[in-house]
């Protein structure tokens, strides 16, 4: 598939290996040698179950010059499961730079996604900006708290907590996250390879699990690591947690509380809606780790709000038809969508009966807006009416509907552990 001048873009064959490998290395580990990425990122080589890769060819020379992954997802969102791509590893050589390479991978990949009538896709940007004009919406929203262990509450669950051990834990612990994973937006339904990537053994990790009578009812992974200098002082990293029931929630925390000799610092990664700020001793940012001035001393840092994961529709109608829409009286808008590239498109939905249904008849209210915007809405991420008061949405006809679409589209934003 032939898409530049003097470029083929084609799927990726096992003697390509060492080049991905070697794009790899440059665009985001450039202080690693090629055999520890191919250690670590390939241990299987490119055969991985549910991933496909892509290389750019320079004709003249037969080097790859680029190179990005598809990865088959399943995406929870409202209890239902969306078949989605992740779109990974989007790798630029850096002599072959600024020459439209990694939009050229991006774009087949979304003609992909609509090939196979996939609803949405999934990536982690190097920047929100590059995809935004492609457009991705940013979506994932998530908080870091970077708190003193001895401010967390010292909850008497922590009990409960011990050490993961693999023989015993591995099937209960992966059986927990896939059941709680339907229970939240935005979670990965996981392939074996994907599980076995979160607990496998790498320096400075552990996993706890917490136990009732010997059965593992939720777990947390620690990852241990120095802060900055000049303190130069032990952190734990809570990478992530699942805690099915408030005991759980209480056990980590207390089991991370009772730490407090030996680390100076917990960074607990976290959804918007978690109430962990509220049980801390102290609002505020580690006073051991550097100080950053607050404006006037009035307020003090405690986390730090992440922009991470994008989301984009793909095929609009196949999305429409899985998420499912808060009861009320039925309505009909009609979306006069902006697509950069996948082409503009007009599609007329009937919401009824806790549903969404594309329909040929045309509404007498038409909302114009981006694909960004209808993904941002769509996630629960933002409102209509919000994003009217912006400039963001046009709306020819009953602007009251727009309270109606965002009552049907409330859900709480998508939250996701993995990282690709």
């Amino acid at each position: 598939m032939s898409l530049l001048p003097e470029i083929t873009l084609r799927p990726a064959e096992d003697g390509d290996l060492p080049q991905i490998v070697n794009l790899d290395r440059l665009s985001f580990a450039p202080l690693s040698t090629n055999a520890e990425i191919e250690r670590e990122w390939y241990a299987h080589g490119l055969d991985l179950p549910n991933r496909s890769l892509f290389v750019a060819i320079h004709n003249p020379t037969g080097l790859a010059v680029s190179s990005y992954a598809q990865l088959r997802l399943n995406l929870c969102f409202e209890g239902k499961l969306f078949p989605a791509m992740g779109l990974s590893a989007v790798a630029v050589a850096p002599h072959a730079r600024g020459q439209k390479l990694a939009r050229l991978m991006v774009e087949h990949a979304l003609k992909d996604g609509q090939a196979q009538q996939l609803p949405l896709m999934m990536l982690y940007p190097f920047q929100h900006g590059f995809y935004r004009k492609l457009g991705w919406a940013w979506v994932g929203r998530s908080h870091q708290y970077r708190v003193a262990a001895r401010h967390l509450p010292r909850y008497a669950e922590r009990s409960h907590m011990v050490p993961y051990d693999p023989f015993q834990h591995e099937p209960m612990l992966q059986a927990i996250y896939q059941r709680e994973a339907l229970r939240h937006n935005g979670w990965v339904k996981r392939w074996d390879w994907q599980w076995q990537s979160r607990v496998k053994p790498v320096t400075g990790r552990e996993v706890y699990c917490y136990t009732e009578a010997g059965e593992a009812r939720g777990y947390a992974i620690v990852q241990f690591a120095r802060l900055e200098p000049p303190q130069n002082l032990l952190a734990a990293i809570v990478q992530e947690w699942v805690a099915p029931t408030p005991a759980v929630y209480r056990g980590i925390l207390g089991f991370l509380a009772s730490l407090r000799d030996q680390l100076s610092t917990i960074a607990w990664n976290t959804h918007t809606d978690d109430p962990f700020p509220h049980l801390l001793q102290e609002q505020q940012r580690d006073p051991g780790l550097s100080v950053i001035p607050s404006e006037f001393g009035w307020s003090k840092h405690l986390g730090a709000i992440n922009a991470g994961f994008m989301w984009r529709l793909v095929d609009v109608e196949a999305a429409f038809r899985l998420r499912p829409i808060a009861p009320q009286p039925p309505f009909t808008l009609t979306f006069q969508i902006i697509d950069p590239v996948l082409g503009d498109r007009t599609i007329t939905a009937d919401f009824v009966d806790g549903n969404m249904q594309p329909t040929a008849q045309a509404a007498s209210t038409v909302i114009k807006l981006s694909i960004e915007h209808l993904t941002e809405l769509f996630a629960g991420f933002r409102r209509s009416s919000d994003l009217l008061w912006t400039g963001e949405l046009e709306v020819d006809g009953d602007r009251a509907l727009l309270e109606n679409l965002d009552r049907a589209w409330t859900s709480t934003p998508p939250f996701c552990w993995d990282f690709f």
